[in-house]
């Protein structure tokens, strides 16, 4: 036991020297050839900012629909529930010929659009956790350059809109045709109403023209009533127009907006860039001298052996 506590504190002593004498050469070759790391911290950080300004970023342009809620005639019950719309419009935007046109509006590539277009359901307020789908849809476009991911996404969103407008745009058509002549029809009852009243006070300056004079009065009051009518019906119009525009009709919540979302920014690229290339030209610094001296024995060897 005595003889074997002075060994291994001989043999701890010889390491210790050795870890010194390393790390003094490490030190030394690294002060001998200390531009290699300066070097490399320069070149690396202009190749971290040319990497960080010429790609990698991604810009993302979403846009919020409403798909309209189809009512029948009378505003009674719904005519497709929103899973339906929203399967509907998630198939319409992913085919070729949708592709084709945000295309052709936004300048992307149809094929670079493959994969990049997003459509996500918007959950309605409901009792459960998970919520049931309402007639509204996020439409997300991702690309590489902002101004162009935006007009796919707004070229996109218009071709829902245009998809699932005809009904309620024709039934906005049909209520209007009934409001005008709704308005038309009033028109006329006031017109004849009013010659109605000029006819029968002049007939009521004379006590022989009783009789006529309550006849007229009976037509004043059926004019009344008709005109009553029609003022009821020309609300009823309007209220059904307002309410197919509001809630049957699809339309654009809100306009495709564009964001970028991350890739490497200018200064995490330089300084990343700046690390590994002072990591590099230090390890260069560090094996220039055994890398030269492995390279001069070699050299020796083939002439020696000439």
């Amino acid at each position: 036991m005595s003889a074997a506590g002075p060994d291994k504190s001989e043999r701890d002593r010889d390491l210790d020297a050795e870890q010194e004498i390393d790390l003094g050469r490490l030190w030394r070759a690294t002060i001998a050839r200390w531009w290699l790391p300066v070097l490399g911290l320069v070149v690396g950080a202009i190749i971290g900012l040319i990497v960080s300004l010429g790609g990698g970023k991604q810009w993302k342009a979403t846009t919020e629909i409403y798909l309209g809620q189809p009512l029948s005639v009378g505003g009674g019950a719904q005519i497709s529930s929103a899973p339906t719309s929203l399967g509907l419009a998630t198939a319409y935007i992913n085919q070729l010929y949708a592709r084709r046109i945000a295309a052709k509006k936004s300048g992307i590539p149809a094929r670079k659009l493959d994969g990049k277009i997003t459509v996500k359901p918007i959950l309605g307020l409901t009792g459960t956790k998970i919520g049931q789908p309402a007639p509204l849809m996020l439409l997300s476009v991702t690309g590489a350059k902002g101004g162009e991911v935006k007009k796919a996404a707004a070229a996109l969103a218009a071709l829902v809109v245009t998809y699932f407008q005809p009904y309620s745009a024709q039934k906005i058509v049909i209520i209007q045709d009934r409001l005008n002549q709704e308005l038309a029809q009033i028109g006329d009852i006031n017109r004849r109403l009013k010659e109605a009243q000029d006819a029968q006070a002049k007939l009521a300056e004379s006590p022989a023209n009783a009789q006529l004079v309550a006849n007229y009065a009976q037509i004043i009051t059926t004019l009344s009533n008709e005109r009553f009518a029609s003022q009821s019906d020309i609300t009823s119009a309007r209220q059904s127009i307002a309410q197919a525009r509001g809630v049957e009709q699809p339309r654009i919540v809100s306009p495709a907006v564009a964001s970028n979302e991350g890739g490497p920014s200018r200064r995490s690229g330089v300084l990343i860039g700046a690390i590994i290339g002072f990591v590099l030209g230090l390890l260069a610094a560090i094996l220039w001298e055994p890398i030269a001296r492995t390279v001069r024995s070699h050299q020796a060897d083939e002439q020696t052996a000439k």
